[in-house]
This record gives C-alpha cells, structure tokens and sequence, in this order.
C-alpha cells in the first residue's frame, strides 16, 4: 500500500465563487431571476411546493390548516389578545382534574366562548374561578353555567362564586345554572343549589352591608335527567341539547351546544354514548 495520503475532494471558497458568478451570469444573459429559476425549474429530487415559495420553503399545508386571521400565534394563547371572530367558537379548559393535587390545577370546567359575544361554562370545579380571571373574564361575565352532575369535583366553585358575585360586580342579574333532576327531588340540581345557599347563610347576611341587588340571586334550571335529547337552551341562535349519561349513580347527564354549523359536545365523565 502507499503511504502517500490521498487529500479529500474539498472545493475552497474561491472555486465556490467562481461557480456561483458563472450561473448568476448565465441566468442573467437568459433574463431569469435566481427566484425564478428555482420557481420553473424544482430540482429532480424535490417536487416544487404547490403552496408558494420555492422548493422546501413556504407554506407545508393547505389553506385549512391555516390560523385564522384573529389568531396571532398557534404556539401560545395570550387571554385579551386574540380578537374571536364572528364566525368562531373558542373552546378552553379552565379546569381538568377532579383533585388538584398541584397548584396549577382545577377541578373540571370548561370556558366555550362564541363568535356571537355568548360565552357559556360547562361543570365548574374548585378552583377553575382563578383561571377564568387570569383569562380576562370579570366575575359579572360568569355566567351560564350548565352541570354534567353533583360529584363536588364539577360544581363546587359556585360556592364561592356566588358570596362574591355582588361584591366583583354583579347586581343586575341572577347566577344562570342548568343541570339534571335526580332519582328523588332531593337529589337534583335545584336541591343542590338550596343546600349551597343554607352553607353560604352566614357569609350572605354578612355581607347584606354592601351593594347586592340581584347578586345572591340563582335562576335553577333543572331539567329531567331521564329526558333524551332534551333543549335545555334556546337563545341567539344557540341550541343546547341533553341526554343521560350513566355514571355512578342517577342524574348524570351530557350536553351539545350548536351554533352556526359548529357544535361542542361535553360528556362530563363518561365516553359519548
């Protein structure tokens, strides 16, 4: 064998010049752009990207998997920033654990915001109301809360929401909270909310010393948990429909909201049917 050393096959810098010029100067005597040389001629390797740009570059998908024009980043959410448009529905779990074990979780709850100014909640577990805040929505705002069923995990910040609704500003309309009957009256969702008032006797007379109106009000709507496919809301061109769910015991239910050939369907916690 040799002992000579072979030097590998590196081109320098000025050779890579010498043949960048040539091509410029070539194309330049066609009267054809660099980008338009790789707009007509895609290599034979890499098909030219039907979505723009040359090859390898631009857009790698179809026009729907594009944000919308309201959305300014698909990486991050910032609450206040990302105007919903009218033709939109934003769906955010402001709660997914049924024990918040961590600081940074709540129990169940999930915030549907629709393009038509509506915004409805679906279960309300503890400590979903911290994270509603910190998403913009003022305590007035918080509304329209519809319960899958009774296990605490899905309702229980309404027992703080509603001592302190007067007092974060609500004075002109009652707390609007849909959910299902039970096997008895006793154990429905109008039982439920009565109960909750009863604990909440001592905190609601104490503050009788400020503003209330109609603060410590709540509007029950307690439909038949038996009733399949019922409405349960009809308002603005929203539709919300229930049927029963099997979970534990009697009085689970599931909802479908639909609106403007959108829907959302939430189940609490069993699989859809």
């Amino acid at each position: 064998m040799s002992s000579e050393k072979k030097e590998p096959n590196i081109m320098d810098r000025r050779d890579m010049l010498k043949i960048i010029g040539a091509a410029a100067a070539g194309m330049a005597a066609a009267g054809v752009s660099p980008a338009e040389a790789a707009e007509e001629q895609p290599a034979a390797d890499q098909p030219k990207n039907p979505y723009g740009g040359g090859p390898g570059t631009g857009l790698q998908f179809p026009p729907y998997y594009q944000p919308t024009p309201s959305v300014r980043s698909r990486m991050n959410y910032f609450p206040g920033s990302e105007t919903l448009g009218p033709d939109e529905m934003r769906i955010s779990f402001v709660g997914s654990c049924p024990v918040p074990v961590r600081r940074d979780l709540a129990g169940t709850a999930i915030m549907v915001e629709l393009g038509n100014g509506d915004r409805f909640f679906f279960d309300f577990g503890p400590g979903c109301i911290k994270n509603i805040l910190a998403m913009g929505v003022p305590v007035p705002d918080i509304n329209d809360i519809f319960l899958t069923h009774l296990h605490v995990d899905h309702y229980h910040d309404l027992s703080y929401l509603l001592p302190f609704s007067a007092w974060g500003g609500r004075w002109k309309m009652p707390l609007r909270v849909t959910g299902p009957s039970g096997r008895t009256p006793d154990l429905g969702t109008k039982a439920m909310v009565d109960g909750m008032k009863q604990m909440l006797r001592w905190h609601l007379e104490a503050f009788d010393a400020c503003p209330i109106g109609d603060g410590y009000e709540v509007e029950v709507n307690e439909f038949d948990w038996k009733d399949e496919n019922g409405i349960c809301y009809d308002k603005n061109g929203v539709t919300i429909r229930h049927w029963r769910r099997s979970h534990a015991k009697d009085g689970a239910s599931a909802y479908r909201l639909d609106w403007n050939g959108l829907s959302f369907v939430w189940t609490g916690d069993r699989r859809p049917a």
